[in-house]
């Protein structure tokens, strides 16, 4: 095996400076927990709409350290996992309605990195979806198919030789572009941050929540000391199920990336890719590749998998499968690349809901929630904040009314839940295979 880092390709890109932890009790109008993106976008929202709150953030590493600094960086309009399954369960129009939501996203992020000099080395190459066999080419048109009958417009379906005019590779048997964006996620989570703390937003680093004590003002309490506010937000995605509402709601699956050295101008030269797009397989269990700003390759995908007990320790970046699986999967696609060196191997969990779609809402009036991207969280979080924005504050809005919010039949206690373990292990594998079944049927 070669001499992988185990370490986050993203996480090496720019320094860590850690904001004190919690010491003591603290008073405010809104707590947030968690510093990822879902809280810090909240944050923002919150401080634009009302310079004047006292808004204290609790995090339990730093922020970008979990799935916001360990994602892809693919910055899409999706919503979720499944489009189809949203529009059987919501209809054409609130889905169109939701996708549109989260492509405006996309463009507002690009704005606030500029705005506000944040080098989240942001691009706007957007990306290819691709197909491999005659199942995944069945699927594009069918894409194509369901985004007409949502009034939305999609571009052609490409044939493999226009695809891999594109990105060259022998694997592609047709494609379409899809619209997006692609970020450094770890530099974007630490620029959010930077820019919440100088609106006036405390962030306590290093400041795990222990539990929340609900009441007319509810309590967050960590090891250092506890926030007593007006209002609570959980926004730790992938954690969600400590919390005793959401135990079951949410699991943590383990996904996979490798990032190789910077390739050489011969390297470059022999896959034509001048565009330098994303490109993501049309199959459930996505691979997707990608350029680093310095010119490495990032290739991600294979293997997603439920570990028993919802196990989230780091032990799990250093298993050896799931990285010969990329490369296998990696080499299918570029056979050319055969002495790309990769250097780094890291994995991460993100959080999976039982309907493949996010999830916001409120508890008793003062606790609100959001989890549940199933993996496409940069965009959608961004809608997300502005959601939780208006829940906070109370507010009818366009996006207190977008189909994430769980109300009347889709309350979260109607949320499906998962089955406990072993059940929920071995359910987990079946699906796999179920999935790898279905994207393979001609």
């Amino acid at each position: 095996m070669e001499d992988y880092r185990h370490v986050v390709y993203w996480h090496d890109t720019e320094e860590v400076t850690l904001a004190p932890p919690l010491r003591g009790n603290v008073d405010c109008d809104v707590c947030i927990v968690g510093g990822g993106y879902t809280g810090l976008w909240a944050a923002h929202f919150l401080k634009q709409a009302e310079p004047a709150l006292d808004i204290r953030v609790v995090e339990a590493r730093h922020s970008g350290y979990g799935a916001s600094g360990r994602a892809d960086g693919f910055a899409t309009p999706t919503v979720g996992k499944d489009i189809q399954a949203l529009v059987n369960t919501f209809g054409a129009e609130r889905a169109l309605e939701a996708s549109k939501a989260v492509g405006k996203s996309i463009l507002e992020i690009g704005r606030f990195t500029r705005k506000h000099r944040v080098d989240a080395e942001y691009e706007t190459n957007g990306y290819l979806m691709v197909a491999t066999d005659r199942a995944q080419v069945r699927r594009l048109h069918e894409d194509r198919e369901l985004a007409g009958l949502m009034g939305a417009s999609q571009p052609p379906v490409l044939s493999a030789e226009e695809t891999r005019e594109i990105v060259g590779s022998p694997a592609l048997l047709g494609g379409t572009r899809v619209g997006g964006a692609l970020v450094n996620p770890f530099r974007l989570a630490r620029g959010i941050a930077r820019v919440v703390r100088e609106a006036g937003v405390t962030v306590y680093d290093e400041s795990p929540c222990l539990r929340v004590e609900p009441g007319v003002r509810p309590r967050v309490v960590t090891a250092g000391g506890r926030i007593t506010a007006d209002k609570v937000v959980l926004a730790t995605n992938v954690h969600m199920d400590a919390f005793p509402p959401f135990r079951r709601k949410v699991i943590p699956v383990w996904t996979y990336a490798m990032v190789s050295e910077p390739l050489t101008e011969e390297q470059l030269g022999r896959v034509p890719w001048e565009g330098r797009e994303g490109l993501v397989e049309a199959k459930s269990l996505l691979t997707c590749a990608r350029f680093t700003r310095d010119n490495r390759i990032m290739f991600a995908g294979g293997p997603v998998r439920y570990y028993f007990g919802g196990d989230r320790r780091q032990r799990n970046m250093n298993r050896a499968a799931p990285y010969r699986e990329i490369h296998r999967e990696f080499l299918r696609f570029f056979p050319m690349w055969q002495d790309v060196v990769f250097r780094y191997a890291y994995g991460g969990t993100a959080d999976v809901v039982r309907d493949y779609a996010p999830h916001f809402g409120t508890l008793g009036g003062n606790i609100s929630y959001g989890y549940g991207y199933c993996g496409n969280g940069i965009a959608a979080s961004h809608t997300g904040g502005k959601v939780l924005r208006d829940l906070v504050l109370g507010k009818d809005s366009e996006w207190s009314r977008l189909l994430f919010v769980d109300r009347g039949d889709r309350s979260l206690r109607s949320t499906p839940s998962f089955p406990p373990d072993p059940l929920l292990y071995v359910g987990s594998r079946a699906a796999t295979r179920l999935m790898d079944w279905k994207d393979a049927r001609a």
